[in-house]
């Protein structure tokens, strides 16, 4: 005998639902990921960052807390903790800023650009061994879920309307 359905949920259970079923793929990707990041002594968000810190460090302008804040979609305070942390691992120097002296810049120490590079390496294998022949398409759909650049409070789909 079938069970009846529930008439909070249009969904047949939990299984059905692609919010539950998104949820529990993240959490499984987060978890696995920490484990690849924990031999470099890294943290995803802690990889977020440096990694932000190596890309921004490319351009020619020094690279400002708040524009690695920017860049990864973190904000000021989160920001600043990670910063912090891996300072203390020797990962990054904090100099003043040149043009702001209220501002600091963050540069990668040699232990630190050798930490993003091993541990960008060991993502990339990760990441074609978690999404596999699926990943063009995942990130299309990804992004047809994401709010629009400067519309960070709507959904996707009230933002096509």
């Amino acid at each position: 005998m079938a069970l009846p359905l529930d008439p909070l949920f249009t969904f047949e259970g939990p299984d059905a639902n692609p919010g539950f079923l998104l949820a529990q793929a993240t959490a499984h990707w987060q978890r696995s990921l920490a484990q690849v990041l924990e031999p470099m002594n890294l943290s995803p968000s802690q990889f977020l960052l440096l990694a932000t810190v190596q890309r921004l460090g490319q351009q020619p302008q020094p690279v400002t807390q708040a524009a690695v804040a920017q860049h990864a979609h973190y904000d000021k305070m989160t920001t600043s903790k990670i910063v912090r942390a891996l300072e203390e691992k020797g990962f990054l120097q904090r100099p003043a800023n040149e043009q702001d002296a209220r501002a600091r810049s963050l540069i990668l120490t040699p232990a630190g650009l050798k930490t993003v590079v091993r541990a960008a390496w060991a993502l990339e294998e990760f990441d074609q061994q978690f999404f596999g022949k699926e990943a063009t398409s995942l990130v299309q759909t990804m992004r047809g879920l994401l709010p629009s650049q400067g519309d960070t409070d709507a959904p996707a789909a009230a933002t096509a309307a």
